[in-house]
């Protein structure tokens, strides 16, 4: 049975890409490296805007303003490029990806602020770090300015649709984290 079409309209998108199997996506981080310039690349090229950006080990997830029906060209960009750069650093052969990216359209600012905070929470809830700003492989701590590892990073949406500040963020990021685990204990008795 062929894919359900996509929903390629322009607008706010979150995106996220798995390896095939259990396989890691990124290895080391000279991968991390090479799909954040093909992604500033697709950026630059497409004239798309990166709200955030979280990689993990076996997936990645990101969030792009997208103002015309470039996510499936984009995607393909990304995808292709850093599939065949991985497959030539490793010594692979064959499929990469799962299957095609998933992207999902982000509707309102509530539903901004929340897909933001799944999106930078993943390693912190994946127990790879306390706090999500202390994870190197996201755009959280750009952010927030604690760092300026990834000036290509626009926030200001997540920032203003949070209260306006990125201490505002942070508190609904924080919140967010709070809600989890209360989810989590509650389940767990």
């Amino acid at each position: 049975m062929p894919s359900p079409p996509r929903d390629i309209a322009p607008g706010l998108r979150h995106v996220w890409v798995n390896a095939t199997g259990h396989e890691r996506y990124y290895v080391d981080n000279d991968d991390r490296i090479v799909w954040i310039r093909l992604l500033t690349n697709v950026l630059d090229r497409l004239h798309w805007k990166c709200i955030a950006f979280c990689q993990l080990s076996t997936h990645v997830h990101l969030i792009v303003d997208v103002p015309d029906t470039s996510l499936p060209l984009g995607m393909k960009q990304l995808n292709m490029g850093y599939s065949k750069d991985f497959n030539a650093r490793h010594d692979r052969v064959g499929q990469f990806v799962r299957s095609r990216y998933r992207s999902r359209r982000i509707v309102h600012g509530r539903d901004l602020v929340g897909a933001y905070a799944y999106v930078v929470l993943n390693p912190v809830l994946a127990g790879l770090c306390p706090r999500p700003e202390d994870w190197r492989w996201s755009s959280y701590g750009t952010t927030l300015r604690i760092s300026d590892d990834f000036p290509f990073v626009e926030a200001s949406l997540p920032v203003a649709e949070a209260g306006g500040s990125t201490e505002a963020l942070r508190r609904a990021v924080d919140a967010r984290a709070q809600e989890h685990l209360s989810r989590t204990a509650t389940a767990g008795v």
